[in-house]
């Protein structure tokens, strides 16, 4: 391979890691902001949405009905990204991102940390998340805190 040659591929590889980025951004930017029908369009049109097994969507048109339901029973939604890391294999990838969130249901203040495992697919559209895999680490009001054996509130 010429110098060239693995520039390029350097280059292709940064651009593909702002692109996931991005689009993990774009995702807690559309539960912040509550425009869930542009949350649809960034996954994958086969896509698996699995919220620590309390709720499971696969395909845009079921996965737009679990949105709804979520936009409909939950208040206020307040999502922090961090740590996003990505492998890149071909058109193919895998990320972890965690997120620390705040969010109310039911008349209580919730405080929730989370671990979104996910795999993302290159498409006519650029990158779609393809499966996106949540585990719960504790989902708690904030009266109560997050130290005891009842630690996942949460009910999607």
């Amino acid at each position: 391979m010429d110098r060239l040659t693995k520039v390029e591929a350097r280059l292709q590889r940064l651009e593909d890691l702002e692109e996931i980025r991005a689009l993990r951004m774009r995702y807690h930017r559309c539960v912040n902001e509550r425009i869930f029908k542009e949350a649809v369009d960034i996954h994958t049109e086969d896509a698996l949405v699995d919220f620590a097994g309390q709720a499971v969507a696969r395909g845009r048109e079921d996965i737009a009905k679990l949105y709804d339901f979520l936009n409909t029973n939950v208040g206020i939604i307040r999502q922090f990204p961090a740590n996003h890391m990505i492998s890149i294999d071909g058109d193919e990838a895998t990320g972890n991102a965690l997120v620390d969130a705040r969010y109310s249901q039911d008349g209580k203040s919730i405080i929730a940390a989370a671990s979104y495992d996910e795999k993302y697919r290159r498409t006519e559209e650029g990158w779609k998340i393809s499966e996106m895999i949540v585990s719960i680490y504790f989902s708690v009001p904030v009266q109560q805190g997050w130290a005891g054996d009842d630690i996942q509130q949460i009910r999607v």
